[in-house]
């Protein structure tokens, strides 16, 4: 398979507005709980602190640049994936320019999320808001994971062969890890959608966790979605003749690096996605697959956006945003 490469070219970029916002959530009322003397601030005396009073839970955080002369009509929103941020698109771990700036060097104006209890969107008090207590990813998970290298081999750094990811840069990727629930996909979904309908319709681009929750987004409001770019999505969710039906004919592009059989979750992972683009499929719905070993493009990691080779994967899902909106006139 030969995709075309729309090189982004490094240029000016004029920027006519950042802003940001939450939303989502709801307000929830504790009461019974504690009262604390304690210091807040420096060498400062100590005051009553009282937990008792409202919260808000479940919002999340969009950081939103728009162009003075955007070339495109709707934006691109990011969404990252498990235990990560928007960070993940902003800089890649060694200093390179993000997806952020190389979408709006392409002319969209851009959104970067952090999801539900991610970064700056927050997370609430546990057990008294959030039913359990969050998970930690180490950074030994991180580097199987993100097939890095084999676990076996984290301690001495030895990466797979032809590896693309700095792997002089992994403490950096690790420093960006946050906590992260298992048990708040509706409310994510709930706020992914508030955010959809203050923005959209946008090119939603989405990695790993994120492109599961993309992917079940585009069930949910479909008018809401030009395209959809899922890379290394973390499964899929099931589609039914009526699914398919709604969606309509939104272009689909699904991303996958390499070393996949090296670790036995993203082979379910993939297996689980392909069955989704295999009912798109036979509905004669609009789907790519771009399987970067077989377009020759081998070591891509699970976080291609970070890889020495992040521009020209940028480059590659530009042309075809491209192709597909002229396809679509």
């Amino acid at each position: 398979m030969t995709m075309p490469l729309c090189k982004i070219e490094p240029q000016n970029v004029t920027i006519s507005e950042i802003s940001s916002f939450h939303i989502g959530g709801e307000t929830v009322e504790l009461s019974d709980q504690p009262r604390l003397m304690m210091r807040v601030a420096g060498e400062g005396m100590a005051r009553e602190v009282d937990l008792n009073g409202s919260y808000v839970t479940g919002q999340l955080y969009a950081n939103h640049v728009k162009l003075a002369a955007p070339h495109h009509d709707d934006p691109v929103m990011f969404w990252h994936g498990g235990a990560m941020t928007g960070v993940t698109w902003e800089t890649t771990p060694d200093g390179r320019p993000g997806w952020q700036w190389l979408f709006l060097q392409a002319g969209y104006d851009v959104i970067v999320t952090d999801a539900v209890e991610r970064g700056r969107a927050s997370w609430s008090p546990y057990p008294q808001i959030y039913d359990t207590g969050p998970v930690f990813r180490t950074k030994e998970e991180a580097w199987s994971m993100y097939r890095v290298g084999a676990r076996s081999e984290f301690d001495a750094r030895i990466p797979f062969d032809g590896q693309r990811f700095p792997v002089s840069a992994f403490d950096a990727l690790a420093a960006q890890l946050v906590p992260r629930w298992t048990t708040h996909d509706d409310m994510t979904l709930d706020a992914y959608q508030a955010a959809l309908e203050k923005v959209g319709p946008v090119h939603l681009v989405a990695h790993s966790q994120g492109g599961w929750f993309a992917l079940n987004m585009v069930k949910r409001v479909p008018h809401l979605v030009k395209s959809v770019v899922v890379i290394e999505p973390a499964g899929a969710p099931q589609l039914t003749a009526e699914d398919v039906a709604r969606m309509g004919d939104i272009p689909h592009l699904f991303m996958w690096g390499d070393f996949i059989n090296e670790v036995p979750s993203w082979k379910k992972y993939r297996s689980a996605t392909d069955q989704y683009r295999e009912v798109l499929t036979a509905a004669g719905k609009s789907s790519c697959e771009m399987d970067l070993p077989l377009m020759g493009i081998r070591g891509n990691s699970h976080v291609p956006m970070m890889d020495n080779n992040s521009a020209d994967i940028a480059a590659m899902i530009v042309g075809w945003m491209a192709q597909n909106q002229v396809a679509a006139k």
